[in-house]
């Protein structure tokens, strides 16, 4: 028995515009496609190797907001990318927060920055 991928990576949508906005415009990703579930529609996108579902729910929800020591919680995806200094830059010129701004980590042996989606969702950048 063993685990094979991983095959997507799920975000409740909190703004569904500032959400497109920020995944097609920040992370040059375009909607592959639109499922409607019914009691919520699925956006779409295709990251390297793995899909992001970006959830709209019909209802209304309940907004539940949690910080980065919180335990027991879901903490963030990570991405390798290219170039960590224009994300950084395109970040900064959309208005999107940085929660931790390009470092390099001597005990990971990597250079990472951590941004926070519209939907309050972290996400750490890895340079290549």
């Amino acid at each position: 028995m063993k685990v094979l991928t991983v095959d997507h990576i799920t975000i409740n949508l909190v703004n569904k515009e500032e959400s497109f906005a920020f995944y097609e415009n920040v992370f040059g990703l375009s909607k592959k496609e639109e499922k409607n579930m019914g009691d919520h529609i699925l956006h779409l996108y295709q990251l390297p190797g793995v899909i992001l579902e970006l959830i709209e729910y019909v209802d209304e929800q309940k907004l539940v907001q949690t910080g980065n020591t919180d335990i027991g919680v879901y903490r963030h995806f990570a991405v390798t990318v290219d170039d960590l200094d224009a994300f950084r830059e395109a970040c900064d010129k959309a208005g999107y927060g940085i929660n931790m701004e390009p470092s390099y980590v001597e005990k990971l042996g990597k250079t990472v920055m951590l941004v926070k989606d519209p939907n309050g969702v972290e996400i750490e950048l890895i340079q290549a």
